[in-house]
């Protein structure tokens, strides 16, 4: 079914009952998770599965479209066949896997740098390791559900007895650089929606080299923000990744500080210049380019390979 049949308001019915289909047949071999949140997640897993090549924030409409009107008599009537109970066992075992490498990163941070975590820290836990350990291939819906899933699961006694994968617990530590460039990371958030929402409205995805130009600017103004911090190449790509996260994936739209639209017009001239130099051949509204000339206007650009975790 290609993307243009789809429309996000009134999807095809046919589509609609592939979903509750899928998601009855869910429920039967798994149970539903009695938040809407989660359950909008299992409804955008099974749309991506089912149509892998529509773009995610379609996905996330159509799964909102499905759920506003869904009824526990949808769920008892739907015809569940055998695709759809395949189509449900597939989006379960990759949200099952996914979970637990969030979980595994949660355990070994917990043991490592925070024993005496409190639950309130969890959900910004949970969402900063989203980045590390997933392919990419998530929505808004999906990395909203499972993050609430994960949460409202995880058992922080039971994790410091928990024996921890290496491979965890060097996640860990690089989600304790992450968490400890909040501060920056939030102040470039900031500058690059100052700067989208004044010169750049019609910008979709948010380009890795227009959040480094943000990340460049903060730095050389970093006493307007009350900041303080030298970054390696290593942790500039670190929050790079985790500001391109929360700005494509969770479509967050911070309220720029007076600092961060003062700055953007920083971000401005630098982008004027940069497209000046290349002879005006790149539309910024696609993002910007790398130095090879590839575009990186992707919702993430970032080459780390998400962990396999403990085999099961």
């Amino acid at each position: 079914m290609p993307s243009e049949a789809i429309n996000a308001a009134a999807p095809p019915p046919e589509l609609v009952q592939t979903l509750i289909s899928g998601l009855s047949a869910y429920g039967r071999l798994y149970g539903l998770p009695n938040s809407p949140e989660q359950v909008q997640g299992i409804l955008g897993t099974l749309l991506r599965l089912h149509l892998p090549e529509q773009p995610a924030a379609l996905v996330d409409a159509v799964a909102q479209q499905v759920l506003d009107g869904l009824t526990p008599e949808d769920l008892k009537n739907a015809i569940v066949s055998r695709a759809s109970s395949a189509l449900a066992k597939q989006a379960h075992r990759w949200q099952q896997q996914l979970g637990e490498k969030i979980t595994g990163v949660m355990a070994a941070y917990v043991q490592r740098y925070a024993p005496a975590l409190t639950p309130d820290t969890l959900n910004s836990m949970a969402t900063a390791i989203l980045p590390l350990v997933s392919d990419h291939a998530i929505t808004r819906a999906e990395a909203l559900g499972l993050v609430s899933q994960v949460v409202q699961t995880f058992d922080i006694d039971g994790a410091i007895a928990t024996a921890i994968n290496p491979v965890y617990l060097e996640l860990a530590q690089t989600l304790a650089t992450a968490l400890s460039q909040k501060p920056m990371a939030d102040a470039v958030g900031e500058t690059v929606i100052a700067y989208v929402q004044k010169y750049a409205p019609t910008l979709l995805n948010i380009g890795a080299d227009l959040i480094s130009t943000a990340l460049s600017a903060v730095l050389q103004n970093q006493v307007d923000f009350n900041i303080d911090t030298q970054l390696t190449i290593a942790d500039e790509k670190l929050l790079i990744e985790q500001v391109s996260f929360q700005l494509n994936i969770l479509q967050q739209q911070p309220t720029p500080s007076k600092a961060a639209r003062a700055i953007a017009s920083q971000v401005n001239t630098a982008v004027e210049q940069y497209l000046q130099d290349r002879e005006g051949h790149v539309n910024v509204t696609t993002g910007l380019i790398s130095g090879d000339g590839l575009s990186v206007s992707s919702p993430l650009t970032s080459s780390r390979r998400p962990p396999e975790g403990p085999s099961t």
